[in-house]
């Protein structure tokens, strides 16, 4: 396994997340802890021109907490997301009338339509929405010459 801090440029977000490059057998083996998570982000994928994008919500997530796996043909997200602190001066009795947001550990894998340049990738945190963009791999094409 290999860890790697991928750096932003142009327009995207200038702090750093932890984006680790796996091979499928450690991925299978995160796989089994899949029980331990509370929720899973909605995200929206688009290419244009050459470019994957992938949206993903992840509102109230701080950067530090995101984690990236990111192979040529999918991407994992997981991390964990935070309750606020209620802070309450004095001693009070809280009772919860209803608890919808959800919280912990959140856990998605995305398939990619196209392989990508998963070393390449750029991202930006805003608004609560993680925008993460890959170059798509150029095809080669090897011309046959008869000799």
């Amino acid at each position: 396994m290999k860890n790697t801090k991928v750096r932003d440029t142009n327009e995207f977000h200038g702090a750093e997340i932890r984006v680790i490059f796996k091979s499928v057998d450690e991925v299978s083996e995160e796989l089994s802890t899949i029980s331990l998570i509370n929720w899973e982000p909605s995200y929206d994928l688009y290419i244009v021109d050459e470019t994957i994008y992938v949206s993903i919500e992840l509102p109230g997530v701080e950067m530090k907490d995101i984690t990236l796996q990111v192979g040529r043909n999918y991407m994992i997200i997981s991390g964990v997301k935070k309750p606020p602190v209620v802070e309450v001066p004095g001693r009070h009795n809280i009772v919860f009338h209803n608890l919808e947001i959800s919280y912990g550990r959140f856990f998605r894998r995305i398939d990619f339509p196209l392989p990508v340049e998963s070393r390449y990738g750029n991202y930006k945190l805003e608004n609560g929405v993680l925008t993460v963009k890959f170059p798509i791999i150029k095809e080669h094409i090897i011309p046959v010459v008869e000799e």
